[in-house]
């Protein structure tokens, strides 16, 4: 637990405090916001009423993780999993995610016991931790902690002190989500630390937990998609399936004029190494690229293409964290996520020269440009292609 956890609970309360405030002086409305939160639990409440139950317990502790936003949540939670793991090693630890495909893919090799949909009542288990930026205690059966896992206690009592802080940080989600970074990074904290900040555990941003990937599978797959052999690197332009591209370009993609001389630069100096593009079926196609596989691969099929690539090129996406997994190497280009929450120190990580930092000021702020500039003009644009093409070739020769 990090020294200064004192001034971080501090700093949470004094943001509730300034979210609190825009109300304090309407009654209005106060009662709107404490009605739209009781409308809330008490629809979840109804709807769970419908919801199957599960066999009876046992005594074997079931824990339920409920991971929510994007495929880079689920890949940064499998640290917090593995440390959860080693805290309780004889529970049943079920993951709850919109996909289970993308749970499958990160959870492979039997870090977790079982997956679950998001028809489950929470009673049916005896801990269940749910969030994504920060994560919260939703229930808890403390008996049942006592009898079956007392050494975790501790670790209960110093997440609810830290989640009491933060009860506004949760209630609002994700509209809080660029201030608790800022206060995370005031405290010497980071996206994945938050996990376990909020929980009671010991995880670090740049603690490792990599899939264990099979070299048959690998094989397969590689050779399935054409890689099979090859000396390789991969783009992605930061696009996924959930990505908005109705108000124009995201604002975390690299235009693509900076990905062609990028690879026009990388091929002239690399010529007998493959530029391997990936994507989702909203990506652009790059006719640059050696080999384009935009929706051509599995979700299964990722973590084995970034493990054997030389190196991963991309913007802060959810490619870049599940990278983070494998043995891949990346540089990721920061604009308007932030290096010191997101970052991880084995990769290069570039932030853009001005501007840059607007995450989770409004909840547009992946599809708009806060201050109305057009592409050409926004942060990640001023990172020029001669920038991320020194720091990958650095990275490829040290190899």
């Amino acid at each position: 637990m990090i020294h200064n956890i004192s001034s971080f609970k501090l700093a949470g309360l004094r943001a509730g405090e300034t979210v609190r405030a825009a109300a304090h002086d309407s009654a209005p409305v106060r009662w709107a916001m404490a009605f739209t939160q009781r409308r809330k639990r008490l629809k979840t409440a109804v709807k769970r009423l419908f919801y199957p139950h599960r066999e009876p317990k046992t005594d074997v502790l079931r824990v339920l993780v409920h991971i929510k936003g994007g495929i880079g949540d689920v890949a940064m939670t499998r640290v917090f999993i593995k440390k959860l793991r080693e805290t309780l090693p004889q529970a049943e630890i079920s993951f709850c995610f919109d996909s289970k495909a993308v749970a499958d893919m990160i959870f492979s090799d039997g870090l977790i016991n079982r997956f679950q949909d998001r028809r489950y009542r929470p009673e049916d288990y005896d801990l269940v931790i749910s969030g994504c930026h920060l994560l919260t205690f939703e229930y808890y059966d403390r008996a049942r902690l006592e009898k079956l896992a007392p050494a975790f206690i501790p670790a209960l009592e110093r997440g609810l002190e830290v989640q009491n802080c933060f009860k506004d940080f949760s209630l609002y989600t994700p509209y809080l989500d660029g201030t608790l970074a800022e206060i995370a990074i005031a405290h010497g904290g980071s996206r994945v630390q938050n996990l376990g900040w909020f929980t009671g555990l010991e995880v670090g941003q740049n603690d490792r937990a990599e899939i264990n990937l099979s070299a048959a599978k690998a094989e397969e797959i590689l050779t399935r998609l054409g890689l099979f052999g090859l000396k390789y690197i991969t783009i992605h332009d930061g696009i996924n399936t959930n990505t908005d591209t109705s108000l124009g370009h995201p604002t975390r993609c690299w235009p693509r004029e900076h990905w062609k001389e990028f690879v026009r630069l990388f091929k002239a100096a690399f010529p007998d190494i493959k530029v391997v593009q990936l994507g989702g079926n909203k990506s652009q196609i790059f006719d640059f690229a050696d080999i384009s596989l935009v929706g051509k691969t599995t979700v299964a099929d990722l973590p084995y293409i970034l493990d054997n690539a030389l190196l991963h090129v991309d913007g802060e996406s959810g490619m870049v964290h599940l990278a983070n997994l494998t043995r891949a190497r990346c540089v990721v280009l920061f604009g308007p996520s932030k290096a010191d929450y997101l970052a991880y120190a084995r990769n290069v990580n570039i932030s853009a020269p001005v501007c840059g930092g607007c995450m989770n000021i409004s909840k547009n702020w992946m599809t708009t440009c806060l201050l109305g500039y057009p592409p050409a003009k926004q942060c990640l644009a001023a990172i020029t292609p001669q920038t991320v093409f020194d720091a990958a070739s650095h990275k490829v020769r040290s190899l």
